[in-house]
């Protein structure tokens, strides 16, 4: 599946849902107590349509699963196809979160497109909280950091191993006989414009000898 940030402005499915749970009396006193409220926006995209869909709600539905979570309302857009052949929606959700850490944990796990806090419009701290809201922040960078690194790692070996595979099959080709690029490209099933660098590399390293627009090994 296919995932990106999408345009939003798109028609609703539906009007949103109040939840019930929770009266304005219940909001009141969990903000007294520290709790944010705020509209989050998802947005996924992808294909197929129905897969989109579905994975967006599986998404809302594990987020309602958290009791530090409280989800007011929820308002799903209309699917849309793109040229591209992908799909796009999204959610605005009405949300009250625990504390600003919670609201930071969704952000990092949820990667949601948009947040607008709501209330309390000031916010106040300890600088023990503070402290452990951005050691936890800190832990999540480095985690990604770490897993960044290591994927960059492993497509850099990856790419090394193919280019010593697209290398040696040029020269495999060129064992049995003499050929140009359009010759190769028939051989390997590279277009010739992809085999270009490569031939070129080949050539510099003296392995590969181009005479008249032909390759032949020396």
């Amino acid at each position: 599946m296919i995932f990106k940030k999408t345009a939003r402005g798109k028609k609703r499915q539906k009007k949103k849902k109040e939840a019930g749970r929770l009266t304005e009396k219940d909001i009141k006193e969990r903000l007294e107590n520290g709790w944010v409220r705020c509209i989050i926006i998802f947005e996924l995209a992808g294909k197929p349509k129905q897969h989109v869909e579905e994975t967006l709600r599986a998404y809302m539905e594990n987020i309602k699963r958290d009791a530090r979570i409280s989800m007011l309302a929820e308002e799903y857009a209309e699917t849309e196809e793109h040229e591209d052949g992908i799909f796009s929606t999204f959610c605005e959700a009405e949300l009250l979160v625990q504390n600003l850490e919670v609201l930071t944990w969704l952000s990092i796990n949820f990667s949601p497109a948009s947040i607008e806090v709501i209330e309390p419009t000031v916010l106040s701290h300890k600088a023990s909280e503070l402290t452990s809201w951005y050691n936890d922040l800190l832990s999540k960078l480095h985690e990604v950091s770490t897993v960044l690194r290591e994927e960059r790692s492993i497509n850099r070996h990856l790419t090394e191993s193919l280019n010593a595979l697209i290398k040696n099959a040029i020269k495999a080709a060129l064992r049995a006989e003499e050929r140009d690029a359009k010759g190769l490209e028939a051989w390997l099933g590279i277009p010739a414009q992809q085999l270009a660098p490569f031939l070129k590399h080949l050539v510099e390293k003296k392995e590969v000898v181009e005479s008249g627009g032909s390759y032949r090994l020396p």
